[in-house]
């Protein structure tokens, strides 16, 4: 199967469910106004395999992460009302199938945090991962809602990063 029959899938899919997932985990506070809690249920209403844990605090921040069954990882650094960095990684694998299912997830992942202009910002960046998987890519985006996105892609690690965080 190929990236561009991937990405229509992942279209098709994101179309049906876009419109029973949106998270609107908002709250007081500086940072992205996100509610960790909050969140962390989304997540895992989302993805059922994601089950967070308190790992090593950064830069004395809590730093929660999750890690799936295919190995993605979810990670929300920040004080539970004031999250500074929310994180989503995914190693491609050689199975389509879990890169269909990953790469849905980060879909997800983009509204979630995005609301429609994140979903089709990370449409566009797929589109380009398409054309070419062997570039790497590296796009910023600011959003209406005081976050920034950025999508990263290394070809030599085969691993596509979606980071937010407050601008």
């Amino acid at each position: 199967m190929s990236l561009s029959v991937i990405v229509r899938n992942i279209f098709l899919a994101s179309v049906l469910l876009i419109p029973c997932l949106p998270a609107n985990a908002q709250s007081g506070g500086a940072g992205m106004h996100l509610n960790r809690d909050v969140l962390i249920k989304k997540l895992t209403e989302a993805d059922k395999g994601l089950v967070f844990k308190q790992d090593t605090d950064i830069s004395l921040l809590p730093n929660f992460v999750a890690v799936d069954a295919n190995g993605s990882q979810a990670q929300l650094i920040g004080k539970p009302d004031e999250l500074v960095i929310v994180k989503w990684t995914y190693v491609f694998k050689a199975d389509e199938k879990v890169n269909l299912i990953e790469l849905q997830k980060l879909a997800w992942f983009a509204n979630t945090l995005g609301d429609q202009e994140g979903l089709d910002w990370f449409f566009t960046q797929l589109a380009e991962l398409g054309k070419d998987y062997r570039k790497s890519i590296s796009e910023i985006k600011m959003f209406d809602s005081k976050r920034k996105g950025e999508i990263s892609y290394s070809p030599k690690e085969k691993t596509l990063t979606m980071t937010f965080t407050p601008w």
